[in-house]
């Protein structure tokens, strides 16, 4: 497909904007190195060992995942700071960690004094030291710890074992969406100074912390504004979608899209393509047509989409579109690879090595 016309691929083709990716790349690490603060992208958004590099020769310190089947990948795929914020679940996680450490830091996310016998259990037999962060509840109603003197308790519990501390994380996710600035701002740094306050306990109870992580993409620009906070986790915004801009008001270059055929077209309003939720789900916002303009989504069916054309709209069999997702996390996991492009040219195909139900 290298030196294909995008409009020229078999449809549907996730495809990815280069240029819009490596620009957006620019934007949050400038952005973040100018307040004194590290990016470490997550990756759940793209799954690619390939664009987590990108990131990473953007001025990224590494990346952030899910799960640990996942920085199996990016650890195969060269990537060599990881941390998985979430709680890695059994006991063959904990191990299959453990075996990563002799190529990678790879820090896992804890909440419980079980995770940490857990990850000393892993340690112990891969002969591997394992560092670990104590999750803060700023308010997710998630996992994290409940209050400031738990987080004491479990750093000093980690600092006891043969584990390594790291520091905390806290995720305000459940404020991306506020839509008034100010009180975005107000509620983003009340959450996050939940996270900072349980870094300056720690420190006083006499145990050093490296890492203070929290903020998304939605969320950024506050975040990285805040004192104590040493590293940023947003990396979604890269692709871009629909929910950041019209529901985070986040403003980036949108990189990923769709490019779909028309296979019907019952009457001259109406336009039958070849992309429905299988490959652009709806998960709250539809997709919606960039081109042609003035073509609307209006039904997602599993393997069609329905387009009702303006008057200007001229769509006949065999025509192409092109789709910009509602939701990218959604989106990427249901291909198995970006069609990178540049001026309309495809340059490069990317795996999502990541993708699927990997455990």
């Amino acid at each position: 497909m290298i030196g294909t016309d995008i409009f020229d691929l078999p449809t549907p083709s996730l495809l990815l904007d280069l240029d819009a990716f490596d620009s957006n790349c620019r934007t949050l690490s400038s952005h973040l190195a100018a307040r004194g603060v590290a990016w470490r992208p997550h990756s759940k958004a793209h799954k690619s060992p390939v664009l987590a590099r990108r990131m990473i020769d953007a001025g990224a310190i590494g990346i952030t995942c899910a799960k640990v089947s996942e920085a199996e990948v990016m650890v195969a795929g060269g990537v060599d700071q990881i941390l998985v914020a979430n709680q890695p679940s059994n006991r063959l996680a904990w191990d299959r960690l453990a075996s990563l450490q002799g190529s990678a830091r790879v820090i896992a996310a804890v909440d419980s004094i079980a995770h940490v016998e857990a990850a000393e259990a892993a340690g112990h037999a891969a002969d591997e030291t394992i560092s670990l962060v104590v999750e803060v509840d700023i308010g997710m109603n998630r996992a994290g710890v409940r209050s400031i003197d738990e987080a004491v308790s479990l750093a000093r519990r980690i600092e006891a074992s043969d584990c390594h501390f790291a520091g905390v994380m806290g995720y305000e996710g459940h404020l991306l969406t506020i839509e008034s600035p100010g009180e975005k701002e107000s509620a983003i740094r009340s959450a996050v100074g939940i996270a900072v306050e349980a870094a300056e306990a720690i420190r006083a109870d006499g145990v050093e912390v490296e890492i203070v992580s929290a903020g998304g993409t939605g969320s950024y620009e506050i975040t990285s504004e805040i004192e104590g906070v040493t590293e940023i986790q947003a990396g979604g915004g890269c692709l871009m979608d629909r929910f950041y801009r019209e529901m985070c008001g986040v403003d980036l270059e949108n990189a990923l899209f769709l490019v779909a055929s028309v296979g019907s077209t019952p009457d001259s309003k109406i336009a039958i393509v070849d992309a429905g939720w299988k490959a652009l789900p709806d998960r709250g916002m539809s997709p919606i047509c960039v081109e042609p303009d003035g073509a609307t989504v209006s039904q997602l069916y599993a393997e069609h989409a329905r387009l009702e054309l303006g008057d200007s709209v001229d769509l006949n069999i065999g025509d192409r579109v092109l789709l910009l997702p509602g939701y990218s996390d959604a989106t990427t996991v249901l291909h198995e690879e970006f069609i990178g492009f540049r001026n309309g040219v495809v340059e490069e195909v990317i795996p999502l090595e990541g993708r699927g139900s990997l455990r």
